[in-house]
Formats: C-alpha cells, sequence, structure tokens
C-alpha cells in the first residue's frame, strides 16, 4: 500500500462515520454517502512555493470555487432514493463531521459524470436548476468511498 492510499479498516471507519452523521441529518435512507473537495490543490500549492503572489493564488481560488458549482472547499455529498444533499464538511485535526447543509436537488434530471485528472477521477455533476460542479476525492488519490459514490450517482 502507498504512502496516500486508504487502508480497508481506515476506509470502513471513515465511511461509517460519513454515514451517521449523514443520517441524523436526514430524513430518508442514505444510499450512498462521500467526502469530495473543490480541485486545483496542486495549482494553489505550486503557486505558493514559487512566489508567484497572492493575486495569482487568489484566482486561482476563485477558478475553483466556480469549478465546483460555488460549493465549499470540502464537502459532504449524500444520496437518498429521490435527492442528493450536501453539506459542509468539518475537519478538526483526524475528527470529521458534516456541518450545515449547502444543498440539495432531486435525482430526477441529476447527471453525474467523472474525468480522470491529475491521476484522480473528478465527479462532475449537474443539476437541471443550474448547478454545474467538478469535485475531487478528498485525499490525493480516489479513495474507495468515493468509487462507491460514484457507481450508486451514476446508477441513477
Amino acid at each position: 500500500m502507498g504512502m496516500f492510499e486508504m487502508s480497508a479498516e481506515t476506509a470502513a471507519a471513515f465511511g461509517a462515520k460519513l454515514r451517521q452523521d449523514a443520517e441524523a441529518k436526514l430524513s430518508e435512507p442514505v444510499s450512498a454517502v462521500a467526502a469530495f473537495r473543490r480541485g486545483g490543490a496542486s495549482t494553489r500549492m505550486a503557486i505558493s512555493k514559487s512566489g508567484i503572489g497572492a493575486l495569482a493564488y487568489g484566482a486561482s481560488s476563485l477558478f475553483s470555487k466556480k469549478q465546483a458549482g460555488g460549493l465549499p472547499d470540502k464537502v459532504m455529498l449524500a444520496l437518498t432514493p429521490t435527492k442528493l444533499h450536501a453539506f459542509k464538511l468539518k475537519i478538526r485535526g483526524r475528527d470529521w463531521a458534516a456541518g450545515e447543509e449547502v444543498g440539495a436537488w432531486d435525482r430526477a434530471g441529476l447527471s453525474a459524470s467523472t474525468t480522470q485528472k491529475m491521476n484522480v477521477t473528478m465527479l462532475n455533476l449537474e443539476t437541471p436548476d443550474g448547478l454545474s460542479a467538478s469535485l475531487a476525492p478528498i485525499g490525493v488519490k480516489d479513495d474507495p468511498i468515493g468509487r462507491e459514490f460514484i457507481q450508486a450517482i451514476q446508477g441513477s
């Protein structure tokens, strides 16, 4: 197992914690849940290391926010039989918790696709009400929880 890979035990514990948080906030059963982030982290790290400046870093951040449809930097997506819910993901050290709900969309008419970028699978979402978001897995590599979520949302 590589340095950035999630062990089976870690994945199971992380997935169970995400599911528990989602189920506590929703009245419907949760069919899949995963954590995602905005893309562009590598670009922003390169900008900060190169000393280009705050303006370039800010522009990169704004571009990433636009690509993620205005969703928070880290987001938990929960899929129920009728809706896709997005929650702000709070991170404190090694503890993760679902924060406030930042969006909910009907599954009917929801479009989900994937693209490969920087060796990760980007989740691309489009809703009938105009949300267009491209999100990366929460880590620096694909994780089993994110892959399971992508399979579930594309199966709808």
